[in-house]
């Protein structure tokens, strides 16, 4: 390496506070220092194999450790999905599922979950097989995986190595290279056993009848290989830690390592503000359970943010191909990048991109400082200085890239098959290369300026510790932090005056404005988002189905007008809506998509147990700054039919009287259609109305698309009020027509055979009343029709010509009777009672 670097003291203090060992156990067999490796022949004649067992032992508690942090982070994620579902966290039984068919409680199976996230967080990748017999198709082979690492735990898993390894070493003696390898590599292929091997053993079974579902797990060969190795480097780098000088050096491993470092700072400063406040933004727009999980996703939403505020995109395919629905086939891809409207699908408004452009570029003034303590200034240009550390950003890019890939994929042979990725772009290792040019630039040209902002104690530990020299009592100041040797050539290290009181005043001041200014743009931003937020797309169609479970139908009008006309709003009122039974219950938000100034969100609606998932989409309407005034856009509502088999003027719908002028129709064929909302509606005759009767009647208007209209038909009789009505009209009829003196009184049941020349004084009287029936009247003209049951008598006295014309009258009294029948159809109008006779 042809870096050139100053000399330079570091504390004065014991090399690493580790108990008193021979100083001389760096290298070789520990005979002395520069004695070099010994053999490999005398390293294993010499090696105790019972010192097998610590590093064995180390491997053991690591996994253990990781387990139970898989099992922390199972448990808050599963309370929070609870606290966010009503209390249920049970997995919805499938309709694909055979009879009988469960799937187990996410509770039930803890232990294996977190042994499968651990497997998981090794790169493994969770997968299974199914081999079904489907009705029509036959035998069915299948399988399925998924590609996410929960990266937090993958951390989690190489700081307990480290830990571990460098707390077995101060508590051991000290051993030569070789042996820390052997004792790592021991470490790293038990803890690589245990994950994989217990992950082998507790996949996780499900039992569904008539099908053979292979147990579920995340082992690979991947898994079993990653967790070799960072269980063995974890391992290494922790007991070597405790060595003496372990951060100084020169040559081009030092070098190395410090830029990886450096990335690592980069990294660092990036993630430490984008996850949290990643955390924070959607617990405040989706509430703190959802924030519970954020162990799970969070780190990879940091990367690809990492990602999007380095000028990269994240990258999303997909492919499904099926032979059952031809129609349903799709693939495509698409790139999102961190500016514009390109990043509204996922609820992350267009200028977060400049927030994280500007987070990369403080990310990498700090990091370009920690590159400049950490190596020291350069005096040369040559490649090999310029090139060492953009090899450790794209080095860095590519571990990240791959890491953060999220990917799934199924084939049932024949009938279907599909797969699926979200990932950073193929071309961020190469950008970040790119920036990490731009970090070494900076570090050679302007964090030699910054570095003389960063206290002397800070800069003393970032930079790389160099052999002690003795302290000048001519250089000695009071401006070196206590416990220091004298600062040799590193310009950042030099001594420097002390500031007047005037000075620190203002920088205090011009820092404290500096502050004052992010934490006010910030929060700002912040509050912007969170207002924003608050009025999103989501937040109209929330207070519509809101409005719709609360029987507030003016409400839901008013969000989601379907545009009707005045006389079609009749159920579309609060007085009715309010009293309407089996509204929906229950909804849940299930996505929101932004497009510019169109949005599309998916909800869940629960309606009497039934659930359905229905797409609305809205527009923005006149938008500010804080509120883009999302409108929803109409929505198709669906309708309630009412009939009745009786002609009536008024109904009662939930209460309501409502004129609806019906014509009547015993087949149902005549009928009005009133647009409705979610619920059921029960139609019924007023309570004013004296001569019709009729039961209740329902309809419910469900949820999602219906095939037809549901029917409310209301099956309409005669009241006693008008059949007592109707049989008094037909008294009085009768009771006139005996007042006739004819012999065949005109529209009435009576009829007298005898010849009107040669009779005469007809009286008439009802000896006996007909009794009738009243029933409807399906055919005819009139909605009930009055029929004889049982004739009457009546008798008829008059005064008969015996002479029959011949020669001088000869009138003599005379008696007949006839038999009285009749019916009559009866009709309303204008809420009376009217009869149309007939004598048959």
């Amino acid at each position: 390496m042809t870096e050139q670097h100053y000399p330079q003291n570091g504390p004065s203090r014991p090399a690493n506070g580790a108990p008193d060992r021979p100083t001389n156990a760096w290298v070789g067999d520990r005979t002395g220092p520069g004695s070099g490796a010994a053999p490999a022949s005398n390293l294993l004649k010499s090696f105790d194999y019972k010192n097998l067992i610590p590093g064995a032992l180390l491997g053991a508690i690591s996994y253990v450790a990781v387990l139970i942090t898989a099992v922390l982070f199972l448990i808050l994620a599963l309370i929070g999905i609870s606290a966010s579902n009503g209390g249920n966290t049970e997995i919805p039984s499938s309709s694909m599922l055979p009879s009988g068919g469960s799937m187990p409680s996410p509770w039930s199976l803890m232990g294996q979950l977190a042994v499968q996230l651990v497997v998981m967080s090794q790169l493994g990748a969770l997968g299974s097989s199914i081999d079904a017999t489907i009705p029509f198709m036959g035998n069915v082979h299948g399988s399925a995986s998924f590609f996410a690492v929960p990266l937090l735990l993958t951390a989690v898993s190489m700081a307990v190595l480290f830990l571990c390894g460098r707390y077995a070493a101060k508590r051991s003696a000290a051993q030569t290279t070789g042996g820390i390898w052997i004792q790592a590599a021991i470490t790293g292929l038990v803890f690589t056993l245990l994950v994989n091997v217990v992950g082998a053993i507790f996949a996780i079974s499900l039992p569904v009848p008539s099908v053979k579902i292979s147990p579920l797990g995340a082992v690979t060969f991947g898994s079993f290989l990653f967790a070799l190795v960072i269980g063995t480097l974890a391992t290494f780098a922790g007991r070597v830690s405790v060595r003496p000088g372990a951060n100084a050096g020169v040559g081009v491993r030092a070098a190395v390592r410090r830029a990886f470092e450096t990335v690592a700072v980069h990294y660092g400063v990036f993630l430490a503000i984008a996850i949290p406040v990643v955390v924070i933004v959607l617990g405040i727009k989706s509430g703190w359970q959802a924030s519970l999980s954020s162990p799970l996703w969070a780190p990879t939403a940091g990367f690809f943010m990492f990602g999007l505020g380095h000028l990269s995109a994240v990258s999303r395919t997909w492919n499904f191909g099926s032979s059952v629905a031809s129609s349903a086939n799709s693939s495509g891809s698409d790139s999102s990048f961190g500016f514009g409207s390109a990043l509204d699908q996922y609820g992350i408004p267009g200028w977060a991109g400049w927030l994280l452009l500007l987070l990369a570029l403080i990310s990498i003034m700090v990091a370009s400082v920690f590159w400049y303590l950490r190596r020291g200034p350069v005096v040369n240009n040559k490649i090999t200085d310029w090139a060492m550390l953009p090899a450790a950003f794209l080095i860095g890019g590519t571990l990240m890239t791959w890491l953060s890939s999220v990917t799934g994929t199924f084939d049932a042979g024949s009938l279907a098959s599909g797969a699926g990725s979200m990932t950073l772009a193929w071309w961020t290792p190469f950008f970040l290369m790119l920036w990490g040019g731009a970090t070494e630039a900076s570090a050679r040209y302007v964090a030699p300026q910054l570095s003389r902002y960063v206290p002397l104690p800070l800069a003393y530990k970032v930079a790389p510790a160099q052999p002690l020299t003795a302290p000048s009592a001519t250089t000695a100041s009071a401006s070196v932090p206590a416990g220091y040797a004298t600062p040799g050539g590193h310009p950042a290290l030099a001594l420097r005056e002390p500031m007047s009181a005037r000075t620190k005043r203002k920088v205090g001041l011009i820092l404290g404005s500096a502050g004052l200014v992010v934490v006010m743009v910030v929060g700002g931003v912040i509050a912007l988002n969170i207002i924003k937020g608050n009025n999103g797309p989501d937040k109209a169609v929330s207070s519509y189905l809101q409005a719709l479970q609360n029987g507030e139908a003016s409400k839901a009008m008013a969000l989601a007008d379907p545009g009707l006309a005045n006389d079609q709003r009749v159920l579309l009122s609060d007085q009715v809506y309010a009293k309407a039974g089996k509204r929906i219950d229950g909804f849940d938000i299930v996505s929101t998509k932004v497009s510019d100034a169109k949005a599309t969100v998916v909800a869940d609606l629960r309606q009497d147990g039934r659930k359905q998932q229905t797409t609305f989409s809205l527009r923005k309407s006149n938008p500010e700054l804080l509120d883009d005034h999302w409108a929803m856009e109409s929505t198709p509502l669906q309708s309630v039919r009412i009939t009745s088999d009786t002609p009536v003027k008024k109904v009662v719908i939930n209460g309501q009287e409502i004129d609806v002028d019906l014509a009547g129709s015993s087949f149902g064929s005549s009928g009005l259609n009133f647009p409705a909302l979610p619920g059921e509606y029960t139609v019924e005759l007023p309570s004013s109305e004296k001569y019709l009767t009729a039961p209740k009647s329902t309809a419910l208007v469900t949820i999602g698309a219906a095939q037809a209209p549901p029917t409310a038909s209301l099956k309409v009789d005669a009241s006693d009020a008008l059949k007592s009505e109707a049989m008094g009209q037909i008294d009085a009829y009768l009771a006139e027509c005996v007042k006739s003196t004819d012999a065949q009184p005109a529209n009435c049941p009576l009829n007298n055979y005898s010849s009107s020349r040669y009779s005469r004084n007809f009286h008439w009287t009802l000896t006996a009343k007909p009794t009738f029936t009243m029933s409807k009247d399906p055919y005819g003209s009139s909605p009930w029709r009055i029929r004889t049951q049982t004739p009457g008598k009546a008798a008829v006295t008059y005064e008969k010509d015996n002479s029959y014309g011949f020669g001088t009258a000869d009138w003599k009294p005379a008696t007949d009777t006839t038999s009285v029948s009749m019916s009559a159809g009866v009709t309303l109008e204008d809420g009376k009672v009217k009869l149309t006779y007939s004598n048959y």
